[in-house]
């Protein structure tokens, strides 16, 4: 019907079936077939034709232009209202604890992009402590995220992803219980923290000297330049640092959470594809 009315208004705004052919690009019996058409349709004329391929709109015909062109209007911001919505973006923050970051981030954008997933959404990547990400993705700040110790919350669904395992690293990596030792630790809050207070635990250790530090940039750094000890995953250690093995107690898993309702299909369809990318890192019985 559409492009029977677009005919009819070129023909009514232009006085002659030539010319709006012209305009339409299409042949001239192209628009009389339409014109003839849209006639039969609606059982009237809608032109008077006249000598020299002149028209003029009929009563009935004057009454069609001006819904015409309402309709086409109305149809044409129709198209642009669903173009734009076909070519917009969701947005995706993913949020990641620090050594998720490190290890997992690349593994990541590389399956999404191989997927052509990125080409659906507007990807946002931060890192946060795991009890900070687990509150936005309960509140709904955040789509996705990552974190690095067990969580337990009501409003997200958690999956496991894949292991991770902890070490004791820096210049007193042997030596522990030694009470030179100074201790680099992660913030309360983060996944590594939960570990290291539960590694002091165990050894009944109260450590003398302890520097907090919110990253594990900083504390990688300080590792390789002699400085501290610290309980870091294994795949960030930086060459040459003095490691020492914790035990299966201190392997761990990464894990998503993500929100129980609220993400749209495509936010929904980026989270499956990220745990998939996952799905066979898994050591059993870990």
């Amino acid at each position: 019907m559409f492009p029977l009315l677009e005919t009819f208004v070129a023909v009514y705004e232009t006085g002659q079936f030539s010319i709006a052919a012209d305009e339409l690009r299409v042949s001239q019996s192209t628009v009389s077939a339409r014109i003839a058409q849209l006639e039969q349709r609606l059982g009237t004329p809608l032109f008077e034709r006249h000598a020299r391929a002149d028209v003029t709109a009929t009563r009935a015909g004057e009454t069609l232009y001006r819904s015409a062109v309402k309709l086409l209007a109305q149809w044409r911001q129709t198209q642009e209202d669903v173009n734009r919505a076909r070519q917009a973006h969701d947005p995706f923050l993913l949020m990641m604890s620090n050594t998720a970051a490190v290890a997992l981030l690349p593994r990541i954008l590389e399956g999404l992009q191989a997927q052509g997933a990125l080409e659906h959404v507007d990807l946002r990547v931060m890192t946060a402590n795991s009890d900070e990400i687990v509150e936005a993705v309960e509140l709904h700040r955040a789509q996705m995220g990552i974190v690095e110790k067990p969580v337990s919350a009501e409003g997200v669904v958690r999956a496991a992803l894949c292991d991770d395992r902890l070490v004791l690293a820096g210049e007193h990596a042997h030596d522990p219980e030694n009470p030179a030792t100074v201790w680099l630790l992660r913030e309360h809050g983060s996944g590594v923290r939960y570990y290291t207070d539960l590694f002091f635990s165990q050894r009944s250790i109260q450590p003398t000297h302890r520097v907090e530090i919110a990253g594990n940039a900083s504390i990688c750094a300080c590792l390789a330049a002699g400085i501290g000890t610290s309980l870091v995953s294994q795949g960030v250690v930086p060459a040459g640092v003095p490691t020492a093995d914790l035990g299966m107690d201190f392997s761990r898993r990464f894990s998503s959470v993500t929100p129980r309702s609220g993400l749209t299909g495509m936010q929904r369809g980026i989270c499956r594809q990220i745990t998939s990318l996952f799905a066979a890192r898994l050591h059993p019985g870990s």
